[in-house]
């Protein structure tokens, strides 16, 4: 089974990076609600660093998926 990366983008600056995990934990991963506030802003109104763009490269380090969370998922589901 091949091993994937996940990074978790706000904007262009990269927030987190998921090394050699494979499909189903990369899913599990994203399932996770803190992947889901895009957007999000504080009290104040003011934006908070959540995650918005994410990418998925394979064990070459070739990436084969970039997009937000929704299509994220979806892709993933199709990874074997």
């Amino acid at each position: 089974m091949s091993g994937y990366t996940l990074r978790t983008y706000c904007g262009t600056k990269m927030i987190e990076r998921f090394e050699h995990r494979t499909p189903s934990r990369i899913r599990t991963i994203l399932d996770h609600p803190r992947h889901h506030e895009a957007g999000k802003k504080d009290p104040w109104g003011d934006p908070i660093q959540t995650p918005d763009r994410f990418e998925i490269v394979d064990s070459q380090n070739y990436k084969v998926f970039d997009g937000n969370i929704t299509e994220a998922i979806n892709f993933v589901k199709g990874l074997k």
